[in-house]
């Protein structure tokens, strides 16, 4: 909708307030889509299309329609103010069937009277029928006379009902006998009681009534049009036929048409009408904030959900094992083997690192995430993620209208139905450092194979001399040390060091498993932020933030 207002933007001079609104009101409407009530969102649509139109067309013209109900003298009136016995009167209905429109001066009208719908043969052109010395000054004024809004025709009510809500200045012509009628009050001036602006009254058929009767009648009509809603009504007491009051009257539509600001404040007028109604239900309550604290109690019970303390140990676990294979005693280390590895059994040691990055930079990744093996939520961690979630839902919603609360509440509760598998992903799709082994590994393994390799040297070496023993053979010569053989330096100095070295890894394995283990926590926690942020912070964001728009707008447009 903000098209259309940027179509006419400079195209109409000194119009910049009226813009300004219908803007505000095109994106509050935009904003308020899908949450506020669609009949209002759809009159404001209307509205802003319609003025579109309007503030595209020349805006010297002053469009005016006499209305009224039938044998109100409306059509009497508008002859006179023509001075053309134009339109038919009558006191029976129907009387008039298609509205007349008089164009005064030379400003082009064939395109604001074709919006109208005002048929060729119902136009007339005021100075080429009449010269009047006094006429220069309703130059621009298009002057319709409206069908009865009464009448027993409903073609005819249609037209006035269409032609009520494009005219920029509404005189509705009344009688004495009928200016309380229900109709006329509550189909068309209470709905439209805040176009007091660009509406006038005039009494007619004062001259069939005393000078007290006629104070009466103008005194309980203004009474009634303030019961409607309308702060000063504009009412002038008239007589088609005496002529009394046509001159104030046709001083009204001069002034009118001199500051050429009714099309502008009935466009401003039905901004205001819409906005009112739609402020009604957005409300102007302040934007409810969402507290760092709840969004980490949510994080919490997700990660207490999704099993991220069993992952967690598993990772420790799976860092010491694995650790121990590698940098163990060679004649020990194979037992390690018959232990299953804990981050397998939650088949959680098979999701490539790169494959999760790939699925964290585009959502449309085709790449399937294996399901985990992790235990399912008790019904004590499913009841606290629940409670997490509605208090951010409550918070979110707290002093907002009902539209805008059930909003909230609808665009959190459709992320939450996916939310279990996705806290699967999450924990799933995690770099949990399994295929991560750091360097000193490959060499303690080295250095074990080479202790290893000396110690069994030194027991060949021994048994070879306890063969010769055996057989009675001379013992070849045997290399010492201070005394001892280097075959059993060899043998006892390759155990020992080499279970010393086992038992050294194991310290330092201790440490860098809690170190995994703090490192994959993190980034656990960094993937449950970003499922908590996407199912539940960033929907209420998103809400809030459309709610903000709309309630600013709104303000703006009934300035």
């Amino acid at each position: 909708m903000t098209g259309i207002v940027d179509a006419v933007k400079g195209l109409v001079r000194g119009s910049s307030d009226v813009l300004t609104k219908i803007e505000a009101l095109a994106e509050a409407a935009e904003a308020g889509k899908g949450r506020l009530d669609q009949v209002v969102l759809s009159e404001a649509e209307q509205i802003v299309d319609r003025a579109g139109q309007r503030l595209r067309m020349s805006g010297d013209l002053t469009v005016v329609a006499l209305a009224g109900a039938t044998g109100s003298g409306k059509s009497s009136l508008f002859n006179a103010l023509t001075g053309l016995d134009l339109a038919a009167i009558g006191t029976r209905r129907p009387t008039s069937s298609m509205p007349l429109a008089c164009v005064w001066g030379e400003e082009p009208a064939a395109e604001v009277l074709n919006w109208l719908g005002i048929p060729r043969r119902h136009q007339v052109q005021h100075r080429s029928s009449l010269e009047d010395a006094h006429s220069e000054d309703l130059d621009g004024l298009v002057l319709l006379d409206l069908p009865d809004h009464d009448s027993t025709e409903v073609e005819h009510r249609l037209i006035v009902d269409r032609l009520v809500e494009l005219v920029d200045m509404l005189v509705w012509v009344v009688d004495p006998q009928k200016y309380a009628d229900a109709a006329l009050h509550n189909r068309y001036i209470k709905p439209y009681a805040s176009h007091s602006s660009v509406m006038a009254f005039a009494l007619n058929h004062m001259d069939k009534l005393t000078e007290e009767q006629q104070k009466s009648c103008v005194n309980d009509l203004e009474r009634l049009l303030k019961a409607d809603g309308l702060k000063s009504p504009t009412v002038v007491a008239t007589s088609a036929v005496s002529g009394d009051g046509l001159d104030d009257l046709r001083d009204l539509l001069v002034k009118r048409v001199s500051n050429k600001r009714a099309a502008r404040e009935r466009l401003a007028a039905d901004v205001d009408r819409v906005s009112d109604r739609m402020a009604s239900q957005c409300g102007n309550a302040k934007t409810p904030q969402i507290a760092k604290s709840d969004i980490t109690e949510l994080v919490d019970a997700l990660s207490d959900a999704s099993g991220v303390p069993v992952v967690v140990d598993a990772v420790r676990r799976s860092y010491l094992q694995r650790a121990r294979a590698a940098t163990g005693w060679p004649v020990t280390k194979w037992l390690g083997r018959f232990r299953p590895d804990p981050l397998r059994r939650l088949h959680l040691d098979q999701v490539p690192k790169q494959q999760g990055k790939a699925l964290r930079k585009s959502a449309s990744n085709e790449v399937s995430i294996a399901r985990s093996s992790l235990p399912a939520a008790t019904p004590v961690q499913r009841a606290r993620m629940d409670t997490a979630v509605r208090t951010i839902t409550n918070k979110a919603a707290e002093g907002l209208s009902r539209p805008w609360a059930d909003s909230v509440r609808s665009a959190i509760r459709r992320r939450e139905e996916s939310l279990g598998d996705e806290l699967d992903q999450a924990v799933a799709r995690t770099d949990l450092g399994a295929s991560n082994n750091p360097g000193w590994w490959g060499a303690t393994r080295f250095l074990q194979w080479v202790l290893f390799l000396v110690a069994l040297g030194g027991a060949l070496w021994l048994a070879a001399m306890a063969v010769f023993a055996y057989l009675q053979l001379e013992d070849p010569p045997l290399p010492r040390w201070n005394g001892v053989p280097w075959a059993t330096i060899m043998l006892i100095g390759g155990v020992v060091l080499g279970v010393a070295v086992s038992f050294g890894c194991r310290l330092l394995a201790a440490s860098g498993a809690n170190r995994r283990a703090r490192l994959v926590a993190k980034a656990l926690r960094t993937e449950l932020e970003k499922v908590a942020d996407s199912h539940v912070v960033a929907p209420a964001g998103e809400e809030l933030d459309a709610y903000s728009r709309c309630r600013d707008q709104l303000a703006i447009a009934r300035r």
